[in-house]
């Protein structure tokens, strides 16, 4: 009787846990499996797109790489190529300076001309348009001598131009006519209204004085004072220059350096035997030919802010 009942009991218990197995344990078992699956699967494909984007990515960094070398040796090709046109021309440009006996003043005008555009902005071509000027005036023929002077001063007035165009759009600028007749009446300088501008923050005021002028060769002996107030006390920085000024005064090349890397230059726009035009710009050194900060100045940026080069530091010293 005892087994019976315990064979009962087993039977019942083993239908009951094969029931629970099948209707409980065989559906979560697939769900289980599927979800591992699924999550395998999207391990897998993240996997997969984290490798593909890396690969592309070092494919992509490669051909970068690739692309910046090939642009930099065409670069340096053309600018070797540059300069070796430029050496060329200059190199042949020069030998018909060299040689003024055996050149006709029309080749050394075509030769000038071919330097001012090329080389306006690297040399200063000053002592060469002075040459040619000397050149024309000791030439026989008024006529010629005439056109000669005409087209000379119109390639300088073009130079001049184009560089203060360039100047301009940094700088501040103002104009003044000289009053020749009148200067010609006086002893002494004629003082020309002054004027201030502010460059980069910083306020100058500058003078300027006319003390000779010359008809021949169309030039004044001009002098420039300049004064900057020091913000942090009463003290006031003079700076004078003395020079002659005619049209070979590039802005670029011919120009007073001032604190805080910046230039300024006064120009002659045009000369007759009455008055005379000129402009006077003053713009950041970094546009000068030779715009070059000097050493206290960079040492003394980096003391203070550790950058061999800052924009606003020096514009607090003032």
């Amino acid at each position: 009787m005892a087994e019976k009942e315990k064979a009962k009991k087993e039977k019942y218990l083993g239908t009951k846990f094969e029931k629970f197995t099948t209707h409980y344990l065989g559906p979560c078992g697939s769900l289980i499996i599927a979800t591992a699956i699924l999550i395998s699967g999207y391990l897998g494909s993240n996997y997969l797109k984290e490798r593909a984007a890396a690969k592309a990515r070092s494919e992509k960094c490669v051909l970068t790489m690739e692309a910046i070398q090939i642009y930099s040796d065409m670069m340096r090709e053309q600018e070797e190529a540059e300069n070796k046109l430029h050496e060329d021309m200059f190199n042949s440009s020069m030998k018909v300076f060299s040689m003024p006996d055996t050149c006709k003043l029309e080749e050394q005008i075509l030769n000038l001309e071919l330097l001012a555009l090329n080389f306006h902005e690297t040399f200063n071509l000053k002592p060469f348009f002075s040459f040619i000027r000397e050149q024309i005036q000791v030439s026989s023929g008024y006529a010629p001598k005439e056109i000669y002077l005409t087209r000379l001063y119109a390639t300088a007035k073009s130079i001049m131009k184009k560089q203060m165009m360039v100047l301009e759009g940094e700088g501040e600028k103002f104009s003044r006519m000289v009053d020749l007749e009148r200067l010609g009446q006086i002893q002494g300088s004629l003082q020309l209204e002054e004027e201030s501008l502010i460059v980069e923050g910083i306020k100058r005021n500058y003078k300027i004085y006319v003390r000779k002028a010359n008809d021949k060769l169309k030039e004044m002996l001009v002098r420039l004072e300049i004064r900057t107030q020091r913000k942090s006390s009463e003290d006031v920085n003079t700076i004078i220059s003395e020079y002659r000024l005619d049209y070979f005064n590039f802005p670029m090349i011919h120009n007073v350096t001032l604190l805080h890397d910046q230039r300024c230059a006064i120009v002659l726009n045009e000369f007759t035997e009455s008055c005379a035009d000129i402009t006077l710009v003053t713009f950041p050194g970094s546009l000068a030919v030779r715009g070059k900060p000097y050493y206290q100045e960079v040492i003394q940026n980096l003391l203070m802010t550790g950058k061999l080069f800052d924009e606003n530091i020096n514009k607090e010293l003032w």
